[in-house]
């Protein structure tokens, strides 16, 4: 009997692809006969890996890794922050991960958090290693970190309105002080 063996980057991806919970598509695509159909459902924690890897690739840094301890640590950060819809600190879970928070106004996806985050890029001066002034670029930074190789994000609604939080968590994290990449 012939024993197959498939390499752990194909596992994980199948796992992920049957584990994920999947995030309804938010585009439609046209079939043969010009009617829009709904676009394929994309699963949250690829959209996360994907937007972060994307991001990564154009400044040279190697990819990142889908670790599922750092997705549940982002699961119950995410679990505090729906209770009042506001980005706070985490009142009872320790800072063991660097993390990346964002809130958007109704239902948004991984894809959505990571494209927020992306988008500090054009407040970040890589030569001095700083944002612009009164601009935020830090969680543009942790999404480029060269010496972070895992993450781990979630996302969920609101409790008593349609917004989202979302929530990466990052290992190792770095230190801020240093330029990411």
């Amino acid at each position: 009997m012939q024993q197959v063996t498939m390499s752990p980057s194909i596992c994980l991806a199948i796992l992920l692809l049957a584990l994920v919970s999947p995030s309804p598509a938010s585009a439609s695509i046209t079939n043969n006969n010009g009617v829009a159909v709904a676009a394929p459902r994309v699963p949250v924690a690829f959209q996360f890996l994907q937007g972060h890897n994307d991001a990564r690739r154009e400044v040279g840094v190697a990819p990142l890794e889908w670790n599922w301890t750092l997705g549940q640590d982002a699961k119950r950060y995410a679990a505090q922050l729906v209770v009042r819809c506001k980005l706070e600190p985490p009142k009872y879970i320790p800072p063991i991960y660097a993390r990346n928070r964002y809130w958007g106004s109704g239902k948004q996806d991984g894809a959505a958090a990571t494209g927020s985050w992306v988008y500090e890029r054009r407040w970040y001066d890589h030569g001095a290693n700083a944002c612009a002034p009164g601009k935020e670029c830090g969680s543009y930074k942790l999404v480029v970190r060269n010496t972070t190789r895992e993450l781990g994000c979630a996302c969920r609604t609101c409790r008593g309105s349609n917004d989202t939080v979302a929530v990466c968590s990052y290992s190792p994290g770095g230190n801020f002080a240093d330029p990411p990449y």
